[in-house]
């Protein structure tokens, strides 16, 4: 008996080695860690890099910038009423299967979520037809909403019977800690597909440096926000290579329009003619991004090729002049690298006008925090239009109903501005949306409360093993597909 025993442990013991040996892991390195599993309450990059293959959504983006259905399966429009017909036979981790009404609930839970109810704000009501179709009543432009749809913080999700989130995604969580390492393991029910490897791992490794090394070694397979300063290494490797791709994304100064003597738009003009954002792509990104003349970037709808305020020091100083007190600013970051090298050229550009500014670094979530309530005089920021459509980048950063958490730190309140953003929200026309986009693009450009600096170029480092990475703008990669 006891030797019967022994060669069964012996055996269960070879299983284990062999699959272990067999087990295919990919790990990826983040900047930052990612804050929760629940994607409607977090609309940070590194959140939802990971939240992306948890869940699915109604619609996704097309590499074209086409709205194309992802648990949608037909789409119908009559005037500002939207039928959505669900793909069938698609199934939650938890076994239950997807349906009109689970949907309903998600998107009625994302209204109730500060930071996610912009998004569903164009939603009037819901109407249930029958298990998978569903009927929308929009308030806004029907193709906003189906805009919004597709961003990944209106994941649809469901609570299984333990009351923890699950999805439809790829992968389901097996371990999220403290964030800084979070485990996914694959579903092997996935509707589009069992995915070909077993685990993804996201690790967090805050310093650009370490990442690529953690790249070069092996110890991650892909590495987010690779350093401009790295990117040439990876054309002398011969088991690595570099995505650089264009995203959603505009880094950019915003300044706190209550806060004296800041309020004054001449002042604020001052600084964005001082500001040299050519020496900031050639210094910090090495010519690899481009430099912005608007809050969206040239990949959304919705942007229009307006000229800005360019780098003028004369005129800075001209204006000036006008200011005989010395100013101080405090310009706030969080902890990265691009950032504190971007501040510290702004504050040298800034001392050449007479103004002094004292950089403040901050943990990325007192950052969010304190700047929601306005306790900052300047920030440098970067948002992206992650729906693809110029109403997510303008209503969030502009509009007085956005003012502090959900996206307008620059507490701007122009009654103009707002009514045309309005307006745009409800045109029917594409080309009527674009003028009035046109004209708020011309007045934030003379009022200056967000000062765009750069767009931001996703650098991507990826072992050569690597296949099947499917490139996303909006930051949130597409790994169903990935092997090793």
């Amino acid at each position: 008996m006891k030797k019967f025993i022994k060669l069964l442990t012996i055996f269960f013991l070879m299983v284990i080695t062999v699959f272990s040996a067999t087990e295919k892991i990919v790990r990826i390195g983040l900047g930052y860690s990612g804050r929760s599993y629940d994607p409607h309450r977090h609309t940070d990059s590194s959140t939802l890099a990971i939240t992306k293959q948890i869940y699915n959504n109604l619609f996704i983006l097309s590499d074209k910038n086409e709205v194309v259905g992802e648990l949608a399966d037909k789409v119908s429009y009559d005037g500002n009423i939207i039928v959505i017909e669900l793909k069938k036979n698609i199934f939650f981790q938890d076994g239950e299967e997807l349906t009109a009404e689970i949907v309903r609930k998600s998107l009625e839970r994302n209204k109730q979520i500060p930071v996610t109810k912009i998004l569903v704000d164009p939603v009037e009501k819901i109407e249930i037809l029958d298990k998978h179709k569903l009927k929308i009543y929009c308030k806004t432009n029907p193709d906003i909403l189906v805009h919004n749809l597709s961003h990944s913080s209106l994941a649809i999700v469901k609570e299984d019977n333990r009351g923890k989130l699950v999805g439809t995604g790829a992968f389901k969580l097996l371990d999220w800690g403290t964030g800084e390492k979070v485990i996914l393991e694959k579903n092997k029910k996935y509707f589009k597909g069992n995915p070909k490897v077993d685990k993804l791992e996201f690790v967090t490794i805050p310093e650009a440096p370490n990442r690529y090394i953690a790249l070069e070694t092996n110890e991650i397979q892909i590495a987010y926000d690779i350093a401009s300063i790295d990117v040439k290494a990876f054309k002398e490797s011969k088991e690595l290579r570099i995505i650089n791709e264009l995203s959603y994304g505009t880094d950019f100064l915003s300044i706190n329009t209550e806060k004296a003597p800041l309020n004054d738009k001449n002042l604020r003009k001052a600084i964005a003619y001082a500001i040299d954002k050519k020496s900031i792509n050639e210094v910090i990104f090495e010519n690899t991004s481009q430099v912005a003349n608007s809050i969206i970037t040239p990949n959304t709808f919705g942007y229009l090729e307006i000229d800005g305020i360019e780098y003028n020091l004369d005129k800075a100083k001209e204006i000036m002049k006008n200011y005989k007190k010395p100013i101080n600013i405090d310009l706030w970051i969080y902890e990265d690298t691009s950032k504190y090298q971007m501040a510290q050229i702004i504050q040298a550009n800034l001392k050449e006008i007479g103004i002094e500014v004292n950089i403040q670094t901050l943990e990325l979530s007192s950052f969010l925090q304190l700047t929601a309530q306005g306790k900052h005089n300047a920030l440098i920021g970067l948002w992206y239009t992650s729906t693809g459509d110029a109403d997510y980048g303008y209503y969030p950063l502009l509009h007085n109903n956005s003012r502090g958490g959900v996206g307008n730190r620059s507490f701007y309140n122009n009654e103009k501005v707002n009514i045309l953003l309005d307006e745009a929200r409800k045109e029917t026309l594409k080309e009527n949306r674009l003028k009035k986009y046109e004209e708020i693009q011309k007045i934030v450009g003379e009022e200056n409360p967000i000062i765009p600096i750069v767009y931001k170029t996703y650098n991507i480092g990826l072992n050569n093993s690597i296949k099947g990475f499917k490139f996303n703008p909006n930051g949130n990669h597409i790994l169903e597909n990935i092997e090793y």
